[in-house]
């Protein structure tokens, strides 16, 4: 992946991708999407996954709808995030008609929480990624407090386009890396078990 240039600060780095991202056209979207979509298919982790968690895409990020449908063939378990106060829960995602719009205008099923240890692999959108596998999400800090609660081993990707690739997501303590990054031209492994 080419290195980005370091961006002043995470306020400025969230403000700036997501201005970026709104940007893109529908083409594009769905161009970089199906690209992505096809590499993620590619990867061995997700392959031997039996439940993996997704999420439903707003405001122009990576529509991973295609994969769902894939995942549903092969008689996997699709989870999606619900947000429950300050935490987000994993619930079984089987029918889009089943889905109620959140007050962040996200899709998110009905249903009893998804024990998080129980969950092989989760794709985790963010508005930016850094080399280290930190990520800059939209400020609520949900899935650093729940990535944590997954099972030690358990394979977690974030998911984006190229350019939401930079060189420093500011980490701090309580925030969570994902173990490999995927977007339309590029894979990168931070934790070498998963190669």
């Amino acid at each position: 992946m080419p290195a980005n240039r370091i961006m002043p600060g995470k306020p400025e780095t969230r403000r700036e991708m997501l201005q970026q991202r709104e940007q893109l056209a529908p083409a594009e979207v769905q161009l970089f999407s199906e690209e992505i979509v096809h590499k993620l298919l590619e990867l061995k982790p997700l392959q031997d996954a039996r439940v993996i968690m997704g999420y439903m895409s707003i405001r122009n990020e990576v529509d991973l709808g295609p994969l769902f449908e894939q995942l549903h063939q092969e008689d996997k378990m699709l989870l999606l995030p619900r947000v429950d106060g300050s935490e987000i829960h994993a619930i079984h995602f089987s029918d889009p008609a089943g889905l109620q719009k959140s007050r962040y205008g996200i899709l998110e099923p009905v249903g009893p929480p998804f024990a998080p240890e129980r969950i092989d692999a989760v794709l985790v959108p963010g508005v930016a990624f850094d080399y280290q596998g930190y990520r800059i999400g939209y400020g609520k800090g949900y899935y650093d407090r729940f990535l944590p609660r997954l099972r030690k081993y358990a394979f977690t990707c974030g998911v984006c386009y190229e350019f939401q690739v930079i060189v420093s997501a500011f980490p701090q303590a309580a925030d969570c890396p994902v173990k490999w990054i995927v977007t339309e031209r590029s894979e990168l492994m931070i934790d070498e078990r998963y190669f």
